[in-house]
């Protein structure tokens, strides 16, 4: 019992003083179904739709690309050599991911330097190192054919070109590094979204939410800014309303509206114990989640043997 207790204050103190400006609860909770499971030990870290409308999730602990069509459970799309982080689909349909070459078996973080390619029907490839980058997390789409990648260290955006394999720095700001000091691997610089001409970017070492504008001309055009604090995201999705939901790592599922107010989402439990990504889906009632089932904190911050990971989905939101 004490044990519990120790890793659970361990993982709150990462953040500082874990205390969420929140709204007062609604009183309507949403309904979560567990739709998709892996078994333990697994690490369901990022998801995304797919041009097909399944939705694709890397097991970064299993080395694998899963696809989940309604109903029909996950398939393995790919079976990798690498651990894949963050994800994402191209205008074209083509997936990319972020890899680390070693996977997490200790209090720390591997190197993520490697960028893949998985083009529709294509066994995946890799399509370069960015030799400068530390550990690629989050990745979004800019435009076609040029992608966002946030790096867990540096204060860095990172820019790609797919077709020139150019890679150069579109944002680099001390707000998106760790503070100083910081000790733990968590990742500073975390998941990306662009929402309503921002670049929206979680820092969940510093508990910030944060965003900066883009331009015309798809560069940055103005200072970065802190959108909500203190809230410890690690991914997250706007919502058709424009409310930002994120993931935690821990169990909850939060919520920023429009106006900045933070309140944590009523009916979630153990089924989402490690949260980690979300995705929603053009026409659903509310996003789909995943979670590693403890695995995390079981690496990091000594807690209990992990859980199997779930896919989630989320009815009754917004």
């Amino acid at each position: 019992m004490h044990h519990r207790v120790l890793w659970q204050a361990l993982a709150c103190a990462f953040i500082g003083r874990a205390a969420y400006a929140q709204a007062p609860n609604p009183g309507t909770s949403v309904r979560a179904v567990v739709v998709a499971q892996q078994s333990a030990p697994s690490f369901l870290e990022s998801i995304a739709v797919g041009p097909d409308n399944a939705l694709y999730v890397t097991d970064f602990q299993g080395r694998q690309i899963l696809r989940y069509a309604d109903d029909k459970g996950f398939a393995v799309v790919a079976r990798l050599d690498v651990h894949p982080w963050g994800m994402v689909f191209d205008s074209d349909g083509t997936l990319y991911f972020g890899a680390a070459d070693r996977g997490i078996s200790d209090k720390t973080s591997p190197p993520t330097q490697w960028v893949y390619r998985m083009s529709r029907g294509q066994a995946p490839e890799r399509l370069l190192k960015i030799e400068d980058a530390k550990a690629l997390n989050g990745m979004t789409l800019l435009a076609p054919g040029r992608l966002l990648l946030a790096d867990g260290r540096g204060g860095t955006v990172w820019h790609l070109d797919v077709r020139s394999q150019a890679v150069s720095r579109w944002l680099q700001d001390e707000a998106l590094d760790v503070p100083a000091g910081f000790a733990l691997p968590t990742p500073a610089a975390n998941g990306l979204k662009i929402h309503a001409g921002h670049l929206y970017i979680s820092n969940t070492a510093r508990a910030t939410m944060l965003r900066v504008p883009i331009g015309a001309d798809l560069a940055r055009a103005g200072a970065v800014e802190v959108f909500a604090q203190p809230v410890r995201a690690d991914d997250f999705v706007f919502s058709p309303l424009g409310n930002l939901y994120y993931t935690t790592h821990r169990k909850e599922i939060m919520k920023i509206t429009p106006a900045r107010v933070v309140s944590e989402v009523p009916g979630i439990g153990p089924e989402l114990v490690g949260s980690t990504a979300l995705a929603w889906r053009a026409g659903d009632d509310g996003p789909f989640a995943i979670n590693d089932g403890g695995f995390i904190a079981h690496h990091w911050y000594g807690g209990p043997a992990p859980a199997a990971s779930n896919l989630v989905r989320l009815h009754g939101l917004d």
